[in-house]
């Protein structure tokens, strides 16, 4: 194979070899540093709502899942194995949650890759009737 170089503008000469493989790996450092979101399904319901997200290869443990305020956050961890190293985030989801639903009854279940998250939402009050005097 010959070894193929371009002369640019400046004068200066490029391996369009080594440009290739430049982009290459700067590519895949920054696919590797961000955390890949899971694909996920919303059921809304009347007096629920279902989020199921995908998660192959995470357990229970793996998973640390949040609310503050009104925003519910997903993360699937990759444990460190050493105490001094921190914990890295594999996948990372957020969801702003509607004023309706119950926050603190929140049930989270996790099988065969699946998780699946109940959102009960609050029951609406019954329609008051205002009698009028006459």
């Amino acid at each position: 194979m010959t070894n193929l170089v371009v002369r640019r503008n400046n004068g200066r000469a490029v391996n369009p070899w080594k440009e290739m493989d430049k982009m290459i790996n700067d590519f895949s450092r920054a696919y590797e540093a961000s955390p890949r979101k899971p694909i996920v399904h919303i059921e809304n319901e009347e007096s629920r709502v279902v989020l199921t997200a995908e998660l192959p290869g995470f357990a229970a443990e793996d998973l640390d899942i949040q609310v503050k305020e009104n925003l519910l956050t997903i993360q699937a961890l990759e444990r460190a194995e050493k105490k001094k190293e921190e914990d890295k985030v594999v996948f990372e989801r957020s969801f702003v949650l509607p004023e309706d639903l119950q926050s603190d009854r929140i049930e989270a279940e996790m099988k065969h890759g699946l998780l699946t998250l109940e959102l009960p939402r609050k029951e609406k009050p019954a329609p008051l009737a205002v009698k009028v005097k006459g």
